[in-house]
């Protein structure tokens, strides 16, 4: 018992045996009256006390004040303690109650000036009364007193009380009587009764934890899916910033955040507590996006705890997890043990009464805190946050891991220092296609009736799986927003259901979202026997109208429901909606579908931007079929990043299709001839095309708007591109026309028309033929001075080009353009290798664009497969000059490069499509800038020594390094120049990395 419960003991005893002793009273009055204070009327500690005060003598009640002044945090102990002093001053020492007292830690309370205290409670003259406070075990008690070693525990004498030894977990008691034994067996049954709670406890949370609910569709099929089956160890990024800003939109923002401060240290989610040991922490913060798989790696750590995995996750032995989802806390007057007490007790754990506060005594826990931002609000999220802090700081024996959405953790609500910020990744390309794979053959080895062979049924899965997997890996999923679908545990879920109903996958994203969101509003919840309250149907023309709404503001991805209200309101009276208001209305959504989701209890925001996205291209869709100007507005934010997507829906939906009059509003926009990338992704989205709007462009008269010029080249790679016979009948205007480009690309036109081009056939790549020559590679020392002059940079970088010598080249061909993702996803379809780092970002990933993130040996195996091999050096410059001597084909100035290629001055930081800027004299594209090229060469400082026969310079061993040729859209024109070369390791893989082709003659 320890000695603040003594002091309220001695106090109530004391009232009793002297009535009349004012300042007796007046202490036990003050005790009362700050308990009711500091924990209201309603508190069990304040119960206690004043039914104590009827049955002074009730070991049970005593006990339970013990219990209850053991919950007390550290900070709130010192009133209570100061007054525990006072009532002992005023009433001796002697009148303490002859109990035990319990060793160890006290209370918590391990800090200097605490110790201090607890001493001075004492009369330091009888050290029968004194216990040991540093935590060994040793205990010592009234009349006859016996005392124990380390870990020990002495039983003798009139003790009456319990005694806790702090280190072995077990109670004792003497009898009264001063005999040792008597109620000892008693204590031990009940010892026995709380270790049977705590293995009932832990077979019911396997029981209830061990598995996610999952239905599938319209085949009403109910399946169990163990999460140990499905489950696949995600990636997280650890926040080690001694400063920053906590709150983050997203895991894309948190990403780029962490990295401008140098910031990428990954792990596995399972090594996440060996990561936090290192840092000297025992709390975890898990942050993510929705859907991301913040609870089920809470239940797998549970699972880990209960099944003997804990060596897997860096945690002590006999740790016990506790799960408590704070969405269920309802009462924040009331302690954060006071919520883990009432979770604990919950029927359906079936645990006695009083079990809560056992197993929090016992500490070595792990508590599992998921969904700090589903607390109501900001204010009450920053309280539960600090009552962690504090329990963090109480429970030195016990571990801690709290969830949250980016969006809920702001500065108020963070943790402290003692907690290890973690952002959840997406999943890799690997993990998602072994979450497939698991998820269906759980799914098909659970249905009844499918195969009575388990075998059987696990050939069925696998073949499902790799159908899928298949799909998934086609341009149409791997180019576009449905790509980050597939990273996500929820949404992959549902791709997933989706393909098992329809046997395969829709062949557009269009179609894709609208089959999700029939699963998400109505199939899903259906299939098991619950009534929705929000059908598709209803879900889709409500929503619609919100999701337009929201994108409007860019970067808008949620609204309270009194923003979103007055939107949806009007569609609700339309479609005679009979549950209620617009926010029932939403919170139905929100919480039967994974639609719709919550963020921070009062914000509402889709699941997935993707969602956001198609339901506001059905909107304008449906608006412009009203007569609306909608077409015009959207036309009006081309080439804008946020507004993109919902262009490229748009033109991918259903019958009458809206490309004629999109793209002739698109046509008029200025940033048309700005963004060529978006035009070939409209091309290559839209069910329909057509060459109309381009048609109707070309033929307006040019007169001397160079805007409209410029337009009108893009509009003439349309047409060349979409029925290349068109062009003949506009030939007479375009021969006159006076924008010099579109002459340029008349000559480039005629001079292709003569030239030898081959197919390499795996993978459809153009190959032109070089005709063989001599020229003069490198850089002229002499002319080093001029190019700093011009172009910045240092000598040895300039060096590395000298000395400028004669090279021989026979005749190749040599690749049209860089090899694009387009021709790269044929290769990837065909072999199961890593995908290039970049592979599923959309800013890097369109058909036309340049693939990047790739190595040199990946570039190596791509030219295997196609039966290609990379250039070397010399002929990468040799067919680059294409027998021109100036530092760019086009000439020696940046306004000459401008003509040629894009690089950081007139990219617009972005990635371009090939084949945009104008070509050399030998029909090659994008030999400057828009990305580096991997040669075949090893790394030389110099050309001394070098080949002179147009070979490869290739050392035996192989040297540490490679070459690039190029330049690229993010660096400077002095890298985009015929001669620059770069070093670099050959596994490096970064966003302006690509590579070009050449195919010696006689070769495949």
């Amino acid at each position: 018992m320890n000695i603040i419960t003594a002091a309220f003991i001695a106090a109530i005893k004391s009232k009793s045996d002297l009535a009349d002793d004012s300042k007796v009273k007046n202490a036990y009055l003050e005790i009362k009256e700050l308990i009711r204070k500091r924990f209201g009327e309603e508190s069990e500690l304040y119960d206690s006390i004043c039914r104590l005060k009827k049955n002074p003598n009730s070991k049970a009640r005593a006990d339970l004040i013990d219990e209850e002044i053991e919950s007390i945090k550290a900070d709130q102990l010192s009133d209570i303690q100061r007054i525990a002093n006072k009532i002992l001053d005023l009433i001796g020492h002697d009148k303490l109650p002859k109990y035990g007292i319990r060793s160890g830690t006290i209370d918590g309370l391990t800090q200097a000036d605490h110790i201090e205290n607890v001493n001075q409670t004492f009369d330091n003259s009888k050290p029968e009364y004194n216990a040991d406070v540093n935590g060994d075990g040793s205990i010592a008690q009234g009349d006859r007193a016996a005392s124990a070693g380390k870990n020990g525990t002495a039983v003798s004498g009139d003790l009456r009380g319990g005694i806790h030894n702090y280190k072995i977990d077990k109670y004792y008691a003497a009898d009264p009587t001063g005999e040792p034994g008597g109620k000892e067996k008693q204590k031990k049954t009940n010892n026995r009764s709380f270790e049977e709670a705590l293995r009932d406890y832990c077979e019911k949370a396997i029981s209830i934890h061990e598995k996610i609910p999952l239905a599938g569709f319209r085949t009403r099929l109910r399946v169990p899916i163990k999460i140990e089956n499905i489950y696949v160890p995600l990636r997280v990024m650890i926040d080690t910033r001694s400063i920053g800003r906590s709150c983050f939109a997203d895991a894309d923002d948190a990403e780029m955040q962490l990295l401008k401060h140098g910031r990428q240290d990954e792990i596995s989610v399972p090594d996440a507590f060996s990561a936090a040991s290192k840092m000297n922490r025992r709390g975890i913060v898990i942050l993510g996006d929705p859907g991301s798989g913040k609870t089920t790696h809470l239940k797998r750590l549970l699972l880990w705890c209960l099944q003997g995995g804990l060596s897997k996750i860096g945690l002590p032995e006999n740790i016990v997890p506790v799960f408590l989802p704070l969405r269920e806390l309802k009462d924040l007057d009331k302690s954060l043990d006071a919520f883990i007490q009432y979770q604990l007790d919950q029927p359906h754990l079936g645990t006695p009464e009083g079990f809560g506060r056992r197993l929090l005594k016992r500490e070595n826990l792990l508590f599992l805190l998921d969904g700090l931002d589903e607390v109501v609000d900001a204010g009450q999220r920053a309280k539960v946050s600090r009552w962690i802090d504090s329990a963090a700081t109480i429970y030195k024996n016990c571990y801690f891991v709290v969830t949250c959405r980016f969006a809920g953790y702001n500065d108020e609500a963070r943790l402290n220092e003692d907690f290890l910020e973690m952002h959840m990744r997406p999943m890799s390309s690997e993990q998602a296609e072994a979450f497939v794979r698991n998820w269906y053959r759980i799914v098909e080895t659970s249905m009844v009736g499918l195969s009575k062979d388990p075998e059987q049924a696990k050939i069925i899965a696998d073949e499902h799986a790799e159908d899928l997997n298949e799909r998934l890996r086609q341009p149409e999923f791997r180019a576009r927003r449905v790509f980050e679908l597939t990273r996500n545990p929820l949404l992959l879920t549902n791709i997933c259901l989706v393909h098992h109903a329809r046997g395969n996958l829709p062949h557009t994203r269009a179609d894709l979202y609208d089959e999700c969101t029939d699963v998400l509003l109505e199939l899903w919840r259906g299939s098991i026997g619950l009534q929705p309250k929000v059908t598709a149907k209803t879900g889709r023309r409500v929503l619609q109208p919100a999701a337009l709404w929201l994108h409007k503001e860019e970067g808008r991805t949620r609204a309270t429901a009194n923003e979103l209200g007055p939107v949806i309101d009007p569609v609700l009276k339309d479609v005679g909606w009979p549950f209620g208001s617009s926010l029932e209305f939403l919170k139905a959504v929100r919480d039967e579908s994974g639609l719709l989701t919550g963020w921070d209890q009062d914000h509402y925001g889709f699941m997935h931007l993707g969602f956001q996205e198609y339901l506001a291209a059905r909107e304008i869709r449906a608006k412009h079929f009203e007569g609306q100007p909608v077409l015009q507005d959207l036309a009006s934010h081309f080439g804008e990043s946020w507004w993109q997507e919902v262009s490229l829906l748009l033109l991918a939906l259903e019958e009458p299709f809206l490309f004629k009059p999109f793209m002739r509003e698109v046509i008029k926009q200025p940033t048309f001839a700005e963004h060529t990338e978006i035009v070939e992704m409209c091309l290559d989205d839209s069910i329909e095309t057509s060459t109309a709007p381009f048609m109707e462009l070309l033929q307006q008269s040019p007169g001397k708007n160079r805007n409209l010029w410029e337009r009108q080249l893009v509009a003439l790679r349309i047409v060349e591109r979409l029925d290349e016979e068109a062009i003949e009948g506009i030939l007479p205007n375009l021969k006159v026309h006076p924008f010099d480009q579109i002459q340029n690309w008349l000559k480039s036109r005629k001079a292709e028309e003569q030239q030898d081009v081959i197919i390499s056939k795996p993978g459809g790549y153009e190959l032109v033929k070089i005709p063989g020559g001599v020229f003069m590679m490198g850089t002229r020392e002499e002319d080093i001075p001029k190019l700093i002059e011009t172009f910045g940079g240092d000598k040895d970088w300039y060096e590395w080009q000298t000395p400028q010598h004669k090279v021989t080249v026979p005749e190749f061909y040599m690749g049209k353009y860089p090899v694009t993702n387009e021709e790269y996803g044929r290769f990837l379809a065909e072999h199961k290798i890593e995908e290039p780092k970049y592979w599923g970002d959309r800013k890097y990933n369109q058909p036309k664009q340049p693939v990047v993130g790739v190595s040199w040996d990946d570039a190596q195996k791509y030219a295997q497969w196609a039966g290609l091999q990379l250039p070397s050096e010399a002929q990468w410059e040799y067919a680059c000059r294409a027998g021109t001597t100036t530092e760019f084909y086009t000439g020696d100035t940046e306004k000459d490069l401008d003509r040629a290629g894009w690089y950081g001055k007139n990219s617009g930081d972005q990635l371009h499509p090939v084949g945009e800027k104008e070509p050399n004299a030998w029909s090659l594209y994008d030999m400057h800038g828009n990305v580096w090229e991997w040669c075949e060469d090893d790394w030389h400082s110099d050309y001394e020594g070098a080949s002179v026969n147009g070979g490869a310079w290739i050392d035996s061993p192989r040297g540490a390094n490679r070459v690039l040729r190029g330049g690229s859209w993010n660096g400077g024109a002095r890298h985009c120049r015929s001669a620059d070369r770069g070093r670099i390791d050959p596994d490096d893989r970064y966003v302006d990395f690509g590579f070009r082709l050449l195919c010696l003659p006689g070769h495949p």
